[in-house]
């Protein structure tokens, strides 16, 4: 019995003092703890334990129970074993002392079976696992909703109330299907109920009222990070958002919905419009953690799609449902290998400014593990898992095939348009350069011709006087060095700098250095924080964005002797100016500093280190002595006149200084590299576009290569000219010039390769990676795995896809759903009271396109959408025996979505901005558009929307509705509300100004007292803003009225 398994899953159980009852101590333990693996699906090692019958036939014919000798039992042995790998169940806690104690006294009693007991229904056989039909229909019986609902009523003898008045009908047909009420005109329309459905339902605003629910569904979030950083979602994912609008609105079949956003890349793969869906997918990357990323994916496509909860499967078998740890990880295998990427759109080259958001498989031979009970850390090496779908269902799963895809897909730099908007960037760029170069010239010819020089008798060079310093630092000498900062002491014959501070705390020689010289100084490093160098400063600028240095460090990691300089307030570093030293902390050094011109050489302790030449110099700045992170004793210092006859070892880097040139130079020079890149571009995007053609692309990219080299070094040029006294900027260009030469003499001699154009950005994989690292041209072949799932859930033998979207939209029409548990349809989710009428809206849902305005116009024609709220007048025995109207004898009062309540304030208002469409804006109450396009992710969230049970960008299958103080307090003291309703009131123009404001408002006349009140409230505000002499009293009072009724419960409701 060593493969005796159980599934761990709590259990809890109560015992009296009486003898032990099997259905009431026993049965409910192995139900809670050991059907998932030893029940009706699944039997672990042969054995059965959902009866008590099962239960004596042991493990595939091997007795587990011992019946009357407890001691010997092998059940109760695996059960109280101390041994992890032994005791069973295999997770979770393990069972309760009493618990056991139960097992045990019912075997010694004999192992008694109970009279008609029944082991557990085949989960298969679950209705929900069963393919929705059709319920027969009389001919002529009208709406199918209306006749379902009135047999369940008449054989239970209820009564349904009467249809609602008919502008409260109109106010929530109008707020369900586009989310905005009703003018005071459409609320008197007269035309049939259905010629208004029909209209409405062809509105553009239809899309926006519904993308809203279904982004709630499918989780909809804005990209969220740090700064610039990319951690969550995406950016410029609205595009995914904008597809859901335009698919409610063009009646896209729900089937093809799923199916674009699952698999658009293999299935439309030169869609840019398709390839908009899979944002549903791009919405889950996560930066730090794959497995974090695939969990959310899994989880959410199983809920949000088929009601199933795989989640539950990560660790461990389900606890409920028949879906078992490896079907969690096949399921991972189907998005295994797909990634996420910005793919360019028309017209935008920049990323940060535009881009598609998409999936697409990238690392094919990617394989998937099982994690042992569910820790990436510990994956089962001994299997691979197999992409495929829960063994339960998956007996029409399609095959999965691979797609070949076109090199649209694959090699984006080969699109016209990506083409056509490079190019014009880099022509335009010409254009400018030209225009430039124009001006230059202008400039230059009316400059003052210079005066020619007239030849002179050659001066004698006039005699540089010796320079000589020396201090011994034996007292402070303050005509000799200004003192910055209050950390330097003047003791036991040394300078001492005492705080190790990375301010500007130095020694500055007042006199002024002679261009050629040089320096010996002995020091000590004392100590420091992180860095701990000496740094001899010289040319420093007045303000110090100017200088060069030597310094020595005595960084751990890396303690070295460097010469460096800054330019611009910005320091370089060059590598030809390091040598590595273990500079100790309180060893004495002596440095000896030889400057000439650009020429640097440093000795240190007597030994040569360093010959640097540096970019330039400017030797009318000062000297500086400084620590920076460190202490320093500088004991001697002596600077002199370097004399003429010194030879200095030259440097390695030794280059020409560069002259600056002029304007007309500098520009020709970046024309001649505008036109390069131009060259350059038209060369690769012919190269690109021989793809398929062996021996044609391989002529076209030694082609490109060598324009690439050619432009290269032209860019070089260029930048050698224009930033000449920038030092990095001059190495760099000189690095490109360098480049460029070597790739020109690769392509002419046939081995040249060009960098194709990145002309995707694909998401980072790992906070470690960068964007160089992956290549610009991605696998031509896609796994097909995603198309073969997206075909499986889209079935009309997948019994549950329908089910859960009608119960999704039953819910948004009518309050509540069909089955409660909107993102479960697993074995915990009961048989729904009215089954027949789901199966029937699913089956015709599926029998006629998957067209949602077909399911919405059956749901909103139905009488039974049309009736009353209220119980008043309610049929007594209807209202006592259904309390929870699962009869649907009455209609239910829903609460706005935080979305229409704003929408609603706008569009009242006439200031509602109809837009469609575009980038997500920030919230804002000067934000005109309607809320479905504000920005909405962990980070960002409109106030009054949150206040209102705004969507969880996390996880939102069904909104919470709370009715709190502080959604009143928001309305009463929103700027946007007050503003509102101010622009409402000036809108009325009635002789009943209460009568037209309640209709308007609520859909409805006020009743006797509420008009009293109102009028009265009316009189009295008008009576205060005439006391307090403001303008327009009249108006401000029907503006407080207004405001008033924009706070009643009645406007934030839908009855």
């Amino acid at each position: 019995m060593k493969h005796l398994l159980f599934i761990a899953v709590l259990g809890v159980a109560t015992f009296s003092a009486s003898a032990v009852d099997y259905l009431r101590d026993i049965k409910p333990v192995l139900k809670a703890r050991c059907y998932a693996c030893h029940g009706a699906l699944k039997q672990k090692a042969g054995l059965r334990v959902d009866s008590a019958a099962n239960l004596r036939k042991g493990a595939k014919g091997e007795d587990v129970l011992a019946i009357g000798k407890p001691a010997e039992s092998e059940l109760l042995s695996r059960l109280t074993s101390k041994d992890a790998d032994e005791r069973m169940p295999p997770e979770g806690a393990p069972l309760k002392p009493a618990e056991i104690a139960a097992i045990r006294e019912w075997i010694a009693d004999g192992a008694p079976v109970p009279a008609n007991e029944s082991a557990e229904a085949d989960p298969r056989a679950h209705w929900a696992f069963q393919i929705p039909q059709l319920v027969p229909l009389p001919g002529s019986s009208g709406n199918p909703i209306d006749v379902l609902l009135e047999d369940y009523r008449s054989t239970r003898g209820f009564k349904a109330q009467p249809l609602a008045e008919r502008t409260i009908r109109l106010r929530r047909l109008y707020l369900d299907l586009i989310g905005l009420p009703p003018t005071r005109a459409q609320l008197a329309d007269t035309r049939p109920w259905e010629v208004i459905v029909d209209e409405l339902l062809k509105r553009p605003q239809h899309g926006e009222r519904w993308a809203r629910h279904w982004m709630d569904i499918w989780r909809y979030t804005d990209w969220y990070g740090l700064g610039a950083q990319l951690r969550n979602s995406q950016k410029h994912i609205w595009h995914w958002r904008d597809w859901i609008v335009e698919s409610l609105n063009a009646d896209k079949g729900y089937d093809r919905m799923i199916q674009e956003m699952l698999a658009a890349d293999e299935l439309a793969p030169t869609d840019l419009k398709a390839l908009r869906a899979t944002g549903f997918l791009a919405r889950n990357y996560y930066l730090f953690n794959r497995t974090t990323w695939l969990d959310a994916t899994i989880e959410h496509t199983g809920k949000a799609f088929v009601g199933l909860t795989l989640n539950c499967a990560k660790c461990h078998d389900h606890k409920y449902d028949p879906i078992t740890h490896e079907d969690y990880y096949r399921f991972r295998a189907i998005f295994e290998p797909h990634q996420v990427r910005l793919d360019p759109m028309p017209g935008v080259t920049d990323f940060e400014k535009g881009g598609l958001p998409r999936v697409f498989d990238n690392h094919l031979d990617i394989t998937t593990r099982l994690h042992l009970r569910g820790d990436p850390k510990t994956p089962d090496t001994n299997r691979v898992m197999r992409a495929g779908v829960p063994a339960v269902l998956a007996g029409f799963a399609p095959k999965i095939q691979p797609v070949k895809l076109p090199a649209y897909a694959f090699a984006p730099a080969g699109r016209d348009y990506v083409q056509r908007d490079r190019l014009a960037t880099a022509k335009s760029a010409v254009a400018t350069a030209k225009q430039e170069l124009a001006k230059a010239k202008q400039l230059a010819a009316k400059a003052p011709p210079e005066k020619p020089k007239q030849p002179t008798e050659p001066k004698p060079k006039p005699t540089v006087p010796k320079f000589s310093v020396h201090d011994d630092f034996s007292k402070r000498n303050d005509k000799l060095w200004e003192v910055v900062g209050t950390g330097w002491k003047f003791e036991k014959g040394a300078a001492l700098q005492t705080t190790a501070t990375r301010d500007a705390e130095r020694l500055a020689l007042r006199q002024k250095l002679p261009r050629d010289f040089e320096l010996t100084c002995r020091y000590t490093h004392t100590g420091g924080s992180l860095y701990r160098s000496v740094t001899f400063r010289f040319d420093v600028s007045a303000d110090r964005k100017y200088a060069n240095y030597v310094y020595t460090s005595a960084h751990a990691p890396g303690p070295k002797l460097h010469v460096a300089y800054t330019r611009g307030g910005t320091s370089t570093y060059p590598a030809d100016g390091l040598v590595a030293q273990p500079i100790e902390i309180g060893k004495p050094y002596t440095l000896r500093l030889a400057v000439r011109d650009r020429l640097v050489n440093v000795w240190l302790n007597g030994k040569f280190q360093i010959a640097y030449t540096l970019p330039d110099r400017r030797p009318d700045g000062r000297l500086e002595l400084s620590g920076f992170d460190a202490t320093v004793a500088f004991d001697d210092i002596q600077i002199k006149s370097l004399p003429a006859d010194v030879k200095l070892a030259d440097a390695k880097n030794a280059v020409p200084e560069m002259k600056r040139a002029s304007s007309v130079e500098i520009i020709e020079a970046k024309l001649a590299a505008a036109e390069a890149k131009v060259a350059s571009l038209e060369t690769m995007f012919a190269a690109e576009n021989a793809r398929g053609d062996t021996i044609a692309f391989q002529k076209a990219t030694q082609a490109a290569a060598r324009a690439e080299a050619l432009a290269l070094k032209a860019a070089g040029e260029y930048e050698l000219k224009a930033f000449v006294k920038d030092g990095k900027k001059v190495n760099a260009a000189r690095a490109k010039i360098a480049n460029g030469d070597k790739k020109l003499t690769a392509a002419d001699q046939g081995k040249g390769n060009f960098t194709p154009l990145r002309a995707a950005k694909k998401a980072l994989e790992t906070p470690a990676h960068n964007e160089g690292q992956y290549p610009t041209v991605y696998p031509d072949t896609s796994t097909g795995r995603r198309t073969a799932l997206a075909q499986w859930i889209t079935s009309p033998k997948n019994p549950l896809t329908a089910r859960v979207a009608v119960n999704h939209v039953w819910l948004r029409h009518f309050g509540e759903p069909l089955v409660e548990s909107v993102d479960d349809f697993g074995l915990r989710a009961k048989p729904p009271a009215q089954q027949l009428l789901l199966d029937h809206l699913a089956a015709d849902f599926m029998a006629n396109g998957w067209s949602f305005r077909r399911l919405h116009r059956l749901m909103v024609t139905s009488q039974t959408y049309q009736r009353r709220t209220t119980t008043a007048g309610a049929d007594a025995k209807t209202l006592a025996a259904d309390p929870n109207n699962h009869s649907y004898w009455r209609m239910n009062t829903r609460r706005m979505e935080a979305q229409v309540v704003r929408d609603s304030l706008l569009h009242l208002a006439g200031v509602l901005d109809p837009q469609l469409g575009g980038p997500s804006l920030n919230p804002g109450d000067g934000v005109r558009r309607r809320s479905l396009y504000f920005k909405h992710s962990r980070d960002q969230q409109d106030k009054l929307l949150k206040m209102f049970n705004d969507a969880d960008h996390l996880q939102c299958y069904r909104r919470t509705e709370s009715i709190v103080p502080q959604q009143a307090l928001a309305l009463a003291n929103s700027k946007l509300a007050i503003e509102m309703a101010g622009l409402i009131a000036g809108k009325i123009e009635a002789d009943d100004f209460v009568g037209a404001t309640y209709k308007l408002l609520l859909g409805r006349q006020p009743d006797a007292d509420e008009r009293r009140e109102c009028e009265a409230a009316l009189a009295e505000l008008e009576q205060v803003a005439t006391t307090a002499k403001k303008a327009n009293p009249a108006q401000r009072a029907r503006r407080g009225l207004v405001h008033a009724l924009l706070n009643h419960n009645d406007f934030v409701s839908v009855r």
